[in-house]
């Protein structure tokens, strides 16, 4: 089974004790100035702009983390009062003293992962002394000082072989998913009998796979999409939907990124099926009232999340536990079980492993995992405000190759879908739609494109969701959800739907055959 060391969250803990060593001041031997009130800020201002850059302005996820060693920092300083200095992180001998005691417990509870401890520990003290004044700039780096370093070498080498001990897994896919165990693990979460976490589970595999987002993207993904454009691909444009997010402890600036999905070529493996599915399942069934709201030009529209455990807490951002004991219980439901050593980071590590193995360039696969940050201003600031920036690894890990602009198959894509079956599961969308647009154009109360967007986005899956149904029929059959419906029904027994079933079938084959001729061509045109 998936490994998780996440305990149910607690009520939120006093932490004033360890947050009063911030203020801690040294004023011993080679003390630098301390700060100092002068014409601009106060010493109290001057440490405030201290404390928001190395604690408040973290990502929650950091400072839970964070505390965790600054407590044993305090628990252990209190258990060895003959350390000089107290809770200042000076001199560097105590700090190595304290972080061979992180090493030693990690040894005695067989941690798989000693040296990522003491770095963790390491980070955290760093934060610590940056507002603690007057430490010496000698003892202010301490990661290079020889006593801590000579730590960090020790842990390295412990996780070495706590990594080749006989317990340990060798595989060399325990973090990532295979392409069978990709396609398992949405079938335990289409047949999981809690359909909320189990349609929860299959949109977020799939749309966290293709998007590349890790666990705090996740938590707070909410229904800001866009279908942004038709890419002209042969021997079909390729339909793009952009799901925006300014949230992630990598978006320190909350800048709106966003991710692209389009529709694979299996129906099986279709992200956009998914979350069709999951989409409309919450407006049917849940009767989140989205639509509703845009359609008032009431705002709190946007606060809705798209993955979340219960419909109460739709509104609120999620916590790293509510996502990954979904995961955590479809996963369990597997015929052969899925032991892996990630959770929540699972789809972003097997969508980079796709992507490498596909041979996509290592800059597009920057650029889709959002590394490229560091690549300067292009890299922070205009390549994340599109989803084509990527669009070679959209096209990869959409089943269609590195060839994708001229063997895009998809053949179920091109069938018609009459508007009454859309509207009998997105009621009142297209009216909705017409409205907002209206009001938009002419500037009738507050402006909301965003909700536009998403009206325009939510039909799409309505459709999407269709041309995929006969697939989903056939492999699921009596028992998918979607067949508590009362009009789904009525429409999957009646002979239009049987027609429906037959044409989507012939489009895929056409499709493919003609998807094979145009790479033949263009492979004999290369050659010549």
């Amino acid at each position: 089974m998936l490994r998780s060391n996440t305990r149910r969250g607690r009520a939120p803990a006093d932490n004033s004790d360890v947050l009063a060593m911030f203020r801690l001041v040294y004023s011993g031997e080679g003390a630098t100035q301390p700060l100092v009130d002068d014409s601009s800020l106060t010493k109290e201002q001057k440490w405030q702009l201290l404390f928001d850059r190395n604690w408040r302005n973290l990502a929650p996820s950091s400072q839970t983390k964070w505390l965790v060693y600054l407590r044993k920092w305090k628990k252990w300083i209190d258990d060895h009062p003959e350390q000089p200095e107290g809770y200042l992180v000076l001199p560097s001998s105590k700090v190595s003293a304290f972080l061979s005691h992180i090493l030693a417990d990690c040894t005695a509870s067989s941690s798989k992962d000693p040296h990522g401890a003491v770095k963790s520990a390491r980070k955290a003290l760093r934060h610590l002394r940056a507002c603690q004044a007057g430490i010496p700039d000698d003892e202010a780096k301490f990661p290079s000082q020889p006593y801590i370093a000579g730590v960090t070498s020790r842990a390295k080498a412990a996780t070495a072989e706590a990594r080749q001990c006989e317990e340990a897994d060798p595989s060399c896919s325990a973090s990532t998913l295979s392409n069978e165990e990709y396609a398992s693990l949405l079938d335990a979460a289409m047949r999981f009998p809690d359909k909320q976490v189990g349609l929860c589970v299959a949109a977020m595999v799939s749309c966290g796979t293709m998007a590349g987002y890790r666990s705090d993207d996740l938590q707070d993904t909410r229904y800001f999409m866009e279908l942004i454009c038709s890419v002209p691909a042969e021997p079909l444009p390729m339909q793009i939907l952009a799901l925006a997010n300014n949230a992630g402890k990598a978006n320190q600036d909350a800048q709106m990124t966003y991710a692209a999905l389009t529709n694979h070529r299996q129906p099986h493996l279709d992200c956009l099926g998914y979350l069709s599915q999951l989409v409309l399942h919450q407006i049917n069934v849940n009767k989140l009232p989205l639509l509703t709201l845009i359609y008032q030009n009431n705002m709190s529209w946007r606060s809705y999340r798209m993955f979340f455990r219960d419909p109460s807490m739709a509104t609120s951002k999620q916590t790293y536990y509510d996502l990954s004991s979904m995961l955590l219980k479809v996963a369990s439901t597997m015929p052969d079980g899925l032991v892996k050593t990630k959770v929540m980071h699972l789809m972003r590590c097997s969508g980079t492993v796709s992507l490498a193995a596909a041979a996509c360039s290592m800059d597009v696969l920057r650029v889709w995992g959002r590394w490229a940050r560091s690549e300067g201003v292009v890299g922070k600031s205009y390549l994340p405000k599109s989803p084509l920036s990527a669009l070679p690894a959209t096209g990869i890990l959409a089943g269609f190759g590195t060839d994708f602009m001229t063997n895009h198959a998809f053949g179920r894509g091109t069938v018609a879908v009459p508007v009454a079956w859309i509207d009998c599961l997105a009621p009142h969308a297209r009216f909705i739609l017409q409205a907002v647009r209206l009001r938009n154009r002419m500037r009738i109360g507050k402006a909301d494109f965003s909700g536009q967007h998403s009206v325009e986005s939510i039909l799409y899956l309505a459709e999407t969701f269709w041309q995929s149904s006969p697939f989903m029929l056939q492999r699921y059959g009596l028992g998918w959800w979607v067949l508590q419906l009362p009009a789904v029904r009525l429409i999957v027994g009646s002979s239009s739907f049987r027609q429906f079933e037959q044409q989507v079938s012939m489009k895929a084959w056409q499709t493919k055959l003609k998807a094979c001729l145009l790479v033949v061509v263009f492979r004999m045109n290369r050659s010549y």
